[in-house]
């Protein structure tokens, strides 16, 4: 992890559930990290909760004890966003999932942040122009960096910026968050949910379908995720596993069923493409995909070792 320059001092705004996971990272990275919670009890429970992620990754050795140390010392707990945000170049604000308060929040940085500072919403669910539209005077310095629960383990951003964020706030989050070991993902279209939470939300709705239905119980589903697709999908995600499968099964079963193959497919399998068996689908396969083949099947022995170790099955 690295610095990037010109950035000495970050502020997170509502360091809770999320923001005290953001601050560690920040934390860890070697910035002077400012933490604003609105009450004292708050600030206490949330450094409580930064020294025990910073622990960990002691205990996973990814940092030292020194270092776990020196990242706790630049983590401050403050009641006074005024004291958080000035001299502020980089805002990451976590507040309650509420339009009219992420608003009002961004007004006062706006008033409190010097000129230059980047400010980002972790929010879930509102876009960059809901909370930034008619009440901040620089709007393209704003932008949506939303992680991922938990925050300082999942290293996946999304980075989404407003009607008028200029690419150069975009470019810099990115390069803030890439030097901090995430993976900052740019979506190019401002929609409620973002990217992640509308196909998790898709998920969702299927498994709330299969409970309504008493198809599946809370323990079935779970069960069915875990041991089944959730664990493939870590090294594979969506399109990976379809080139790995093959492209012109999706085209074959498609036609099968007497319906036209989603464009993409069809476009690459009737263009000879069909994934990792002839070294192009979705992405190129110079190594007919042997390298991420190898390493799902050790990452599942991984996990299949462990369930027998515990008795799981």
């Amino acid at each position: 992890m690295e610095k990037v320059t010109g950035v000495n001092k970050v502020a997170i705004i509502g360091a809770g559930l999320m923001g005290f996971g953001i601050g560690v990272d920040f934390a860890r990275a070697g910035y002077e990290t400012w933490l604003y919670n609105t009450r004292a009890e708050t600030s206490r429970q949330s450094m409580l909760r930064c020294r025990k992620a910073i622990n960990l990754f002691v205990d996973g050795e990814l940092m030292t004890s020194g270092e776990a140390n020196a990242a706790y010392a630049r983590l401050h707990p403050t009641t006074d966003m005024q004291e958080a945000a000035a001299g502020a170049a980089y805002v990451s604000e976590s507040v309650l999932e509420s339009l009219s308060l992420k608003r009002q929040i961004f007004a006062e940085l706006d008033r409190l942040c010097p000129p230059e500072a980047i400010l980002t919403t972790n929010s879930s669910g509102f876009t960059t122009t809901a909370i930034t539209k008619d009440n901040v005077s620089r709007p393209e310095r704003c932008c949506v960096a939303h992680y991922f629960q938990p925050p300082h383990l999942l290293p996946l951003v999304e980075i989404v910026g407003g009607e008028k964020t200029v690419p150069e706030t975009i470019k810099r989050t990115c390069e803030i968050l890439a030097k901090m070991h995430k993976k900052p993902v740019v979506i190019p279209i401002e929609v409620p949910g973002h990217a992640g939470n509308r196909i998790q939300g898709a998920l969702g709705r299927e498994i709330n379908n299969l409970i309504d239905k008493k198809i599946c119980t809370p323990q079935m589903i779970d069960e069915i995720i875990m041991y089944s697709f959730g664990r493939r999908m870590v090294n594979t995600g969506w399109f990976i596993r379809n080139d790995l499968i093959g492209l012109d099964f999706h085209y074959n079963t498609a036609k099968s069923a007497g319906v036209e193959p989603r464009q993409p497919i069809k476009d690459l399998v009737e263009a000879g493409h069909l994934g990792m068996k002839t070294g192009k689908g979705f992405y190129e396969w110079p190594d007919f995909g042997e390298a991420v083949q190898r390493r799902q099947d050790l990452e599942l022995l991984r996990f299949l070792k462990r369930d027998i170790e515990d008795g799981k099955l």
